[in-house]
């Protein structure tokens, strides 16, 4: 009978602390999810406020239209992972008020990364005035 029970008792340990490695394994990889996504977004803010920082008619990418002085794609490696950012200006009309095109610029900044072999992405989008 001690036999038949250790046994039980091993594979009933066994499951428990699979489960408890499931939910480890689980919990590292939401956390890393996260802390990339974080990251992500910090970086997106920074581009944008540099952005923001620089007077209206150097607002565009290089080489793009409108033309500016930012950077259209870019690569940065925050804690290990590597991040492409990719920025597109353009300019937009409002129709509201009846004048050509050109009324003020739209941005759009996104940040595309790799996790375990799943690619993630995330974009923010700010209007630039005169």
């Amino acid at each position: 009978m001690t036999l038949i029970e250790v046994v039980v008792a091993v594979s009933l340990m066994l499951v428990i602390f699979l489960g408890f490695f499931g939910a480890y394994a689980a919990s590292a990889t939401l956390v890393q999810s996260i802390a990339s996504r974080t990251n992500a977004s910090a970086l997106i803010a920074g581009t944008i406020e540099y952005a923001r920082g620089l007077p209206y008619a150097s607002v565009g990418t290089v080489g793009g239209t409108p033309s500016g002085v930012l950077v259209s794609t870019e690569s940065r490696l925050v804690n290990n992972i590597p991040y492409t950012l990719r920025t597109v200006v353009s300019y937009k009309d409002d129709p509201a008020n009846g004048a050509g095109a050109g009324d003020y610029k739209v941005m759009k900044v996104e940040a595309i990364w790799n996790i375990r072999g799943f690619s993630h992405s995330m974009s923010a989008v700010t209007y630039v005035a005169p």
